[in-house]
């Protein structure tokens, strides 16, 4: 069993340099393979296809990335320490990753069902993370105690995505992801958003029930 691990990991790592260089478009399973010295075969025998293969790099990439995120929520100070690490991750990711996220689909108006799964993993794991954030700040007491936490992750993701498809569309006539300064532009755009959010968790009114 660790035999087969240890060759779907192999096969993971030289697919996602395929994908980095190439994009998922113009890499082939025989390309793979050959990155392998492997058999097409023998390549199927693990997955059944390119479309599984890149699931399982998104889904290996994400946990890599965010592992060290989960860790530093525990130890970190307050959530704008959280924040700006939490950018940082992004910024690399979008640099280091825009090929395999596909990013220059998300400007059309009727993405892939590949592209959908993509995302919405994508998602569901900011999603934890920002709730693990927003909880860490409300048993501090930095955040309101009223907070949804759940909820709360789940619409500052929404507006998040929101704000990238529609700078995305913004530069869909020359969408260029190697762009620092575009880059650098929106991520600035990003934490301005985070910077509103996170100051109405920390407002707390002071209401006379009794009026």
């Amino acid at each position: 069993m660790a035999e087969q691990d240890l060759k779907r990991t192999m096969i993971l790592e030289a697919a996602l340099k395929r994908f980095k260089r190439f994009g998922l478009t113009k890499t082939t399973m025989e390309e793979i393979a050959r990155d392998l010295e492997i058999s097409k075969g023998s390549l199927y025998y693990y997955f059944s296809d390119k479309e599984s293969i890149y699931v399982a790099v998104v889904e290996r990439m994400i946990a890599d990335c965010f592992i060290d995120m989960s860790a530093y929520v525990e130890e970190a100070p307050c959530t704008s320490d959280i924040v700006n690490r939490y950018l940082a991750l992004k910024e690399k990711m979008l640099l280091e990753y825009h090929f395999l996220f596909g990013v220059n689909e998300w400007i059309k108006d009727v993405p892939s069902s590949r592209m959908r799964q993509t995302i919405e993993l994508l998602q569901q794991v900011e999603i934890s993370f920002l709730s693990a954030t927003i909880s860490k700040g409300v048993g501090s007491g930095e955040l309101n105690k009223d907070t949804d936490t759940e909820l709360t992750a789940q619409l500052l993701v929404n507006v998040l995505f929101g704000l990238w498809v529609i700078w995305c569309k913004w530069q869909a006539a020359g969408f260029d992801p190697y762009d620092r300064e575009a880059l650098k532009c929106f991520m600035d755009r990003e934490k301005q958003v985070l910077t509103i959010f996170f100051n109405g968790l920390r407002y707390r009114p002071n209401i006379n029930k009794d009026c």
